[in-house]
């Protein structure tokens, strides 16, 4: 699941990242897609025929904001979590940890345009597979584990 978080395994707490201003920040919104569903629309794709050629745009099933998203952990693991604000510089310096400049440069970037913009969200998993997109709270509950360590 993409969530617009991230968990600072050093301190073992969620913190949102990339807008100057917390209250907007919160308000950025994203449409996470499981990875599971990535897999199986990539399963269904090179497994059956009627995929050739085509371009898919996965989404998860629901537009949330970053501080729904964290919220959602939250309740999955039975505890409140605090946001924390980072400055964008202070969130590249993070996430360079995991990812390259482009791409943490492009992911700081469709934050701030997210601000106040539903996310776009498709019913494209469930057209290819037969079954919904898992929502955020599908994932968190089913990654707990990996929160409380």
């Amino acid at each position: 699941m993409d969530v617009p978080a991230t968990w600072n395994v050093r301190r073992k707490r969620p913190e949102l990242v990339g807008a100057a201003d917390s209250r907007r920040r919160c308000r950025a919104l994203a449409a996470p897609v499981d990875e599971r569903d990535i897999a199986a629309v990539a399963v269904r794709a090179l497994c059956e025929d009627g995929h050739a050629g085509a371009e898919y745009v996965l989404t998860g099933p629901q537009s949330l904001s970053q501080f729904e998203q964290v919220s959602a952990i939250g309740r999955v693991i039975g505890r409140s979590l605090r946001i924390e604000e980072m400055s964008p510089d202070e969130a590249r310096r993070e996430l360079l940890t995991i990812g390259p400049l482009v791409a943490v440069n492009m992911l700081l970037a469709a934050w701030a345009a997210a601000i106040g913009q539903p996310a776009h969200v498709t019913s494209t998993v469930e057209e290819i597979t037969g079954a919904p997109a898992k929502t955020l709270l599908e994932w968190a509950t089913d990654n707990a584990a990996e929160f409380r360590a």
